[in-house]
């Protein structure tokens, strides 16, 4: 008999200490964060509580590149972010969420534990846990697959 493994819980695989804006952060700042990290996803807090989520395709339909400076510092987090984004809790087993993620078409959930920002969970962190897995089920020896179309 195959021995059955403990679904793991969204906190065990998420990005920790993740980066975040204050409601009233200016797009300018919003874009600078984006690029410096590598990231797609800011949590807005206000007053410590988390209010909304800009992902970067947001805020680029709102403000573009090629904006200019004073443009883009006149545009803030609250006017662009999606509110009462998908938030949960450290211990929500990670199927639940990437369900939840998929049933929604949302692209990254916020973790919290006791109250607090904890995580993030993007769909490039999905992708990453489920390539893990598959290469500990199917082992090859090498990465890429076949290389037929």
């Amino acid at each position: 008999m195959k021995k059955r493994q403990k679904m793991p819980v969204v906190g065990a695989v998420m990005t920790s200490f993740p980066h975040f804006v204050d409601i009233d952060e200016s797009a300018t700042q919003m874009e600078a964060m984006m690029d410096q990290y590598a990231i797609r996803h800011l949590p807005v807090q206000e007053n410590g509580k988390i209010v909304g989520i800009v992902s970067e395709r947001d805020l680029h339909h709102h403000v573009k590149r090629s904006s200019s400076p004073a443009e883009k510092d006149k545009v803030r987090a609250r006017h662009i972010m999606v509110p009462e984004p998908y938030v949960a809790s450290f211990r929500t087993p990670l199927n639940e969420v990437v369900f939840e993620m998929a049933k929604r078409r949302i692209g990254s959930v916020i973790v919290q534990r006791q109250g607090k920002l904890a995580g993030i969970l993007s769909a490039i962190d999905v992708c990453r846990i489920l390539g893990e897995y598959l290469e500990s089920m199917f082992p090859s020896g090498r990465r890429g697959g076949d290389s037929a179309a």
